[in-house]
């Protein structure tokens, strides 16, 4: 592939912390060392400038702020703006990352008007919820405005045919090994506890509360445990005072959002990673927990499957009690916990990100011709 200029667009950016953000930059600086000029369109954040140099990665701010009395859509000029960088910049391809992001979405149409190459890259799962039908027609109404998709796990591949017949590409997302780590101790006692550790956004879509729940049964069981809860959201607050409320503050620490490399830092000084949530897309963390030896516990039919075999390198349960008595296994057995952790490490080499680069460029390699020639 000829090198080319190519914009990564979604609402979903630093200094805000989460899975599209990290990918999307990571991929970023992949695409850069491989020669091709990269664009980061996202949206303003206060303090943050309109333009910046990101590991060579020009980072572009649209400046609209959002629709008053709420937070995802921003004002109509901002799309506006949008429409009329595309057009100067005139890129090879457009890669939008998030269905949920309302800037990635809208290049999805103005590359259709402007006849640039798209790709969209679905980092989510519909889940079962009520909305669900609703969900899929939206899906199927903002993919339409692609040439391709690229799904970041075999859930997320399932949910995407069911919302469009484009292209569908299961490229996963990856980890950088060499990240930096800040290891810093626990401001909390741990001398002679089993740490527990949950790292994801404190809403209910990553079941962050169902660690809150099981915990006292647990803390029956075995005395010594500490679950760090890294992480912050609207739900936080709320859990933080449901801990006190059952009196096991000294049994919980919440971090709050910290940067990457403090969490990488912590889980180094884990000893078991517990996420319960139902519909996790992909997983980065896990990939992190991995990367520091520390077994997983997560939940089965999700983009997890993809990366935890259950009983070979890692745990999946069916459902919440279930999750709880495996939960309970690697408490109880450190033996089975190296074990899982030393099989684990050995599957990282599949996500590495100099891997999923070159998978994404092929993508992007095809989407471009399939585009020219149908002009011709």
């Amino acid at each position: 592939m000829e090198k080319q200029k190519i914009a990564l667009i979604s609402d979903w950016y630093f200094p805000n912390v989460g899975g599209i953000e990290y990918s999307m930059h990571s991929l970023a600086k992949k695409l850069i060392q491989k020669g091709h000029e990269v664009h980061i369109i996202t949206r303003n954040y206060p303090g943050a400038p309109e333009y910046s140099i990101r590991d060579e990665a020009r980072i572009i701010r649209i400046k609209g702020s959002p629709i008053p009395g709420q937070r995802r859509l921003l004002v109509p000029g901002a799309y506006k703006e949008l429409y009329n960088l595309l057009k100067l910049e005139n890129y090879d391809i457009v890669n939008s990352h998030g269905l949920d992001s309302p800037l990635g979405m809208a290049a999805l149409i103005a590359s259709r008007e402007l006849g640039f190459p798209s790709v969209v890259t679905n980092h989510s799962l519909v889940g079962d919820t009520q909305l669900g039908p609703f969900l899929y027609l939206a899906g199927k109404l903002l993919v339409r405005n692609a040439d391709a998709v690229i799904a970041v796990s075999s859930a997320v591949e399932k949910d995407s045919k069911i919302m469009t017949e484009k292209p569908i590409y299961l490229i996963s997302n990856g980890i950088d090994p060499e990240g930096k780590t800040i290891k810093v101790p626990f401001p909390v006692d741990t001398k002679g506890k089993t740490v527990i550790i949950t790292v994801a956004r404190m809403i209910k879509k990553k079941g962050v509360q169902n660690i809150v729940r099981l915990a006292p049964s647990l803390l029956k069981k075995h005395e010594n445990l500490l679950f760090v809860m890294i992480g912050d959201g609207p739900l936080r607050e709320r859990l933080e005072k449901k801990v006190e409320e059952s009196g096991l503050s000294r049994d919980f620490y919440f971090t709050g959002e910290i940067p990457r490399e403090k969490v990488l830092g912590y889980l180094e000084q884990a000893d078991i990673f517990a996420l319960p949530s139902v519909n996790e897309a992909f997983g980065v963390s896990i990939l992190e927990a991995i990367s520091k030896k520390v077994p997983v516990v997560a939940m089965n039919n999700s983009g997890v499957s993809d990366i935890i075999r259950n009983g070979v390198n890692g745990y999946l349960a069916d459902n919440l009690m279930e999750f709880s008595d495996l939960l309970q296994d690697l408490i109880e057995d450190p033996d089975l916990r190296t074990s899982f952790a030393v099989e684990a490490i050995r599957g990282l080499s599949n996500y590495d990100w100099n891997r999923i680069c070159e998978q994404t460029i092929r993508v992007y390699t095809s989407v471009i011709y399939k585009k020219n020639h149908n002009k011709n």
